[in-house]
């Protein structure tokens, strides 16, 4: 049988081929890394209980039971709490990026190495656990333990999912987050807004029509400032601020008495079911504040419909920015007219002496409304995530009022609204415009650029 002989250049040629199949697949590789990051690496694969988990934190004792933690002050919180969620691991979300080139002033994030793995969740958890110490640093001794049994629960478990450098490089880049957060927090014109709820400098406008101290408290007038604070999106305040109200006047047969007086009207017959809106929607101190109240209900969808971490961060990040700014707009306005509130008007001009709205009237200037603002940048959120036609139950005060189940968020807003009027607080007008100021605060949020 003949032998065959190789050609002495063949098996050099060969070798060399090998290698260069081998050297261009493990560079494309190598490419494909850097393009989309470990494999392993996406947020998505996530639940999103540690960032629920978090927010109902906040919501059912952070923002309850700290001093100085009212509806206003909430929303500030809600809005850092969610952008330090959403940049602690939006590195991990594909085709998303860092809200810093958007958001006014916000600085650079810290960045992460793209050659190494995190774990999100880790990083989630250590970024929720900072911002709430540097948010909260005056809160309970109670609240103080419950924070670091929350952070130290899921560390235990994280260490579990992955090995130890993982994790420790996964919560140094959520505290590093959180930081870079809360120091550009600072400068907003709303730090440490809890100790100064009202300023003893400021003078109200004095005259017709003109807001006066309301019963029962006839306390100073809440953050006559705030519309002055920094929002995140640039120009939000000028771009939704509502015209003015309509004139004052005290005679009977103008518009301004008649809004008032549909409003006593209303307060004279009140239904069952206007009695339990007007109080479910009261949220007082004692129960959920405003913000609050809004964050429960997108926690309570987000569970339901098992939303990922990924997704979570993106609903809590642009609901928070929503509220917040909402309210900077909201105050502006209400600073700006200084309207005379229901409780003062009735009795004075309709000589209805003994009146008195069914739920308190709070300090500060009657127009436009903060619940209807508050709720319409929620809504419009929340239908830019979930569809215009959504029907959703809210069991926040179940024990109390029983669930309320919506068919739309709009519903949802209109009836949040609405209350107000119920409760004897707003006229309609201020519930109207509110709820339109709010939508288009929302509509800017949701027209951000977050991929």
């Amino acid at each position: 049988m003949k032998t065959y002989h190789w050609p002495n250049f063949l098996l050099p040629l060969l070798l060399f081929t090998f290698l260069n199949i081998v050297f261009s697949t493990a560079c494309k590789e190598d490419l494909e890394f850097f393009k989309r990051g470990p494999k392993n690496n996406d947020t998505k694969k996530y639940p999103a209980d540690v960032a629920r988990e978090w927010l109902t934190l906040h919501v059912v004792k952070l923002t309850r039971t700290t001093p100085g933690y009212n509806s206003l002050v909430s929303n500030r919180s809600f809005a850092y709490t969610g952008l330090a969620l959403y940049e602690s691991v939006v590195p991990g979300m594909n085709g998303y990026h860092s809200l810093s080139s958007q958001l006014t002033e916000m600085p650079d994030m810290p960045g992460v190495d793209k050659k190494k793995d995190y774990h999100w969740p880790a990083s989630a958890n250590a970024a929720l656990a900072s911002i709430s110490r540097s948010l909260f640093p005056h809160t309970t001794a109670a609240n103080h333990t419950t924070i670091d049994s929350l952070e130290m629960a899921y560390n235990e478990r994280y260490q579990q999912e992955v090995d130890i450098e993982t994790f420790n490089r996964s919560v140094a880049f959520g505290k590093q987050v959180a930081a870079a957060i809360f120091d550009w927090s600072k400068t907003d014109g709303g730090h440490e807004a809890y100790l100064r709820n009202t300023d003893d400098s400021y003078i109200p406008p004095t005259g017709k029509g003109l807001w006066v101290s309301t019963p029962p408290a006839f306390a100073k007038p809440l953050q006559p400032h705030w519309g002055n604070n920094r929002p995140f999106i640039e120009g939000i305040v000028a771009m939704t601020q509502p015209a003015a109200p309509m004139a004052y006047s005290e005679v009977a047969a103008s518009p301004f008495y008649a809004a008032a007086e549909e409003l006593y009207s209303i307060s004279q017959g009140l239904t069952d079911e206007q009695t339990t809106i007007a109080k479910y929607w009261n949220d007082s101190p004692v129960t959920f504040n405003v913000p609050g109240h809004a964050t429960h209900i997108l926690t309570q969808i987000l569970s339901m419909r098992k939303v990922h971490l990924a997704g979570a961060a993106l609903a809590y990040a642009q609901h928070g920015i929503a509220l917040n700014d909402a309210s900077i707009s909201c105050f502006k306005a209400k600073y700006r007219y200084h309207l005379i509130r229901p409780v003062s008007y009735i009795p004075m001009v309709m000589n209805q002496t003994n009146w008195s709205p069914l739920v308190n009237t709070p300090p500060h200037p009657e127009y436009p409304s903060a619940h209807a603002t508050l709720s319409g940048a929620s809504a419009e959120v929340m239908r830019s995530l979930f569809g215009d036609k959504y029907t959703f139950t809210d069991n926040s005060y179940k024990s109390v009022f029983g669930a309320r189940t919506y068919k739309s968020f709009a519903a949802y807003a209109q009836e949040a609204s609405i209350s107000r009027i119920y409760g004897g607080i707003h006229y309609r007008f201020s519930c109207d415009i509110g709820l339109d100021q709010g939508k288009k605060v929302g509509q800017a949020v949701t027209q951000l650029n977050f991929k």
